[in-house]
């Protein structure tokens, strides 16, 4: 029973010219067109895919996690476990100001109910309560915390085996969001972030 216990507890890229034949006068408008180019090149070269990212991050706030691909995630991480149900209630919402200023709230419940041959079936709850707000610093994709945070996530795990249940708070950073560092990329209303030390990529809409 332990062993189970501790497997779902483990559970976040000119050419030159070659003859001598002067070369005929620019037009004014022949000059306007190059300025024209020039600028629109310069805008194009500092306006990366990392900006348009960071712009759509801020755009799209306030961001809701998509619980059925994190229901997904889990079946896949929970591999040579028997899984057959999970679901998540509730909503965690991220909010990013213009000055990447953060705001998580986290009040999901999510269970998992594994079948463990013999007659035995667990239910593991894993219930996420609390906000946390600090503010991030963009460097290309990868964001950083700055600052002090304040709040936090709390979680609590209760596993229940056949009935029998036991209370088991367990800290899983690697699957609540704030003070972490973690990469993303948002386009078309979709915004994923990839946490350090997480096993989970989370999608929002």
């Amino acid at each position: 029973m332990k062993r189970w216990i501790a497997v779902l507890a483990v559970l976040f890229l000119s050419a030159c010219r070659t003859d001598d034949t002067p070369s005929a006068p620019e037009t004014p408008a022949a000059g306007a067109a190059a300025a024209t180019t020039e600028a629109a090149t310069t805008e194009a070269a500092t306006t990366g895919p990392a900006e348009a990212d960071l712009r759509c991050l801020v755009a799209g706030s306030p961001w809701h996690v998509s619980k059925p691909d994190l229901e997904s995630q889990f079946r896949g991480i929970m591999r040579g476990i028997d899984v057959t149900d999970v679901h998540i209630a509730g909503d965690q919402i991220l909010t990013v100001g213009s000055d990447l200023g953060v705001r998580i709230s986290d009040r999901t419940t999510t269970t998992v109910t594994v079948d463990m041959s013999g007659g035995l079936t667990m239910v593991m709850t894993q219930k996420h309560t609390g906000d946390t707000a600090g503010r991030w610093e963009a460097d290309g994709n990868a964001l950083r915390p700055v600052g002090a945070w304040t709040g936090g996530i709390d979680v609590d795990t209760k596993v229940a085996i056949n009935g029998r249940t036991a209370n088991s708070p367990v800290s899983m950073p690697g699957t609540t969001l704030g003070n972490i560092p973690m990469t993303f990329t948002c386009a078309d209303g979709s915004l994923n972030l990839t946490v350090t030390g997480s096993p989970f990529v989370y999608l929002f809409r």
